[in-house]
């Protein structure tokens, strides 16, 4: 069976784990419920009335219908960022293309990084519920960021590009849109992530 190609593009606006992810979100999407030890955390969000609350949030969230499982958490400050475990913790510089001295990663790159990850772990969760070996697939994703005229109006667009060689097309189809319908970061995207920005 020939390599089939699916692809994505964002403009602005019984299961199997994950090939490269296996942490309590995983976990609770196999098992139904939270690892024993490790309690879903809720972020520290400062206090806000209702009626502020609602005002604030997109018409299509609904967070009392969520509930946490794992917050990331990484800090950004001179030059570098870094999680809260110390697992990730890199240099940040622009790339050579908007005139920065490159030679480390960047803000783009991370994204992209992390979309791809999330997208397959989404692709392969999907594909085990039906019983369809993905071993072979790989998403690659390009991020994109762009300016509107001479002011600073900047966003970004997001292009997937999912292969799963070995895969029926029909099949191959089924399973990325039902991923792309699923993975967080497609709905983010979608649908505009919620956001909370806090001044400490």
């Amino acid at each position: 069976m020939s390599e089939e190609i699916w692809r994505f593009t964002h403009l602005p606006s019984d299961r199997a784990p994950g090939p490269d992810y296996s942490g309590p979100g995983v976990e609770a999407e196999l098992t139904g419920r939270m690892p024993e030890g490790r309690p879903a955390e809720r972020p520290q969000r400062p206090e806000r009335s209702e009626r502020s609350e609602r005002s604030e949030r997109p018409e299509h969230f609904d967070r009392g219908r969520y509930d946490d499982l794992y917050t990331a958490r990484a800090s950004s400050a001179h030059g570098t960022v870094a999680s809260d475990d110390g697992t990730l913790d890199v240099r940040v510089k622009a790339p050579g293309e908007l005139g920065g001295p490159g030679g480390a990663t960047n803000p783009e790159q991370l994204l992209a990084a992390a979309y791809a990850s999330c997208f397959h772990n989404s692709l392969a969760l999907v594909a085990g519920r039906q019983g369809v070996h993905t071993s072979g697939a790989t998403v690659d994703t390009a991020v994109t960021l762009r300016k509107r005229g001479t002011t600073d109006d900047y966003t970004i667009a997001t292009d997937l590009t999912v292969r799963l060689p070995g895969v029926e097309p029909e099949t191959a189809r089924r399973l990325v849109e039902q991923a792309h319908g699923e993975c967080p970061y497609s709905r983010a995207f979608m649908q505009g992530a919620e956001v909370h920005v806090h001044l400490a």
